[in-house]
């Protein structure tokens, strides 16, 4: 939902929704290739988190940038990028959060 909103606040843009809630969706893949780590190895989880994280940033940078220049017509360059790169930060407490594994996951 988050990626949709910023791609209309862009102005011009209409991206599929399918595809936006696919993008959103490997999340979940790489997560759960960290949680399986955890669950072989204790300490695997804090190489693997770290890892998927980014190996999703670099995936929705490179697909998000092609959606991007294609959807949008309007062509501003600045808020693109300004875009490309929230969303690849994002990935680090979106991770962080959903590989919260504890009885307290409020906290």
């Amino acid at each position: 939902m988050l990626l949709k909103v910023t791609l209309l606040s862009l102005g011009g843009g209409e991206a599929p929704l399918l595809d936006i809630v696919a993008y959103g969706g490997y999340s979940f893949t790489g997560m759960c290739l960290a949680v399986l780590g955890r669950i072989i190895w204790r300490y695997s989880y804090y190489f693997l988190m770290p890892w998927t994280c980014i190996c999703m940033a670099i995936f929705l940078l490179r697909t998000m940038k092609r959606v991007l220049f294609a959807e949008v017509r309007s062509y501003d360059s600045s808020k693109h990028h300004y875009l490309l790169l929230f969303i690849a930060l994002a990935q680090f407490p979106l991770f962080t959060w959903l590989g919260n594994i504890s009885v307290n996951w409020l906290f």
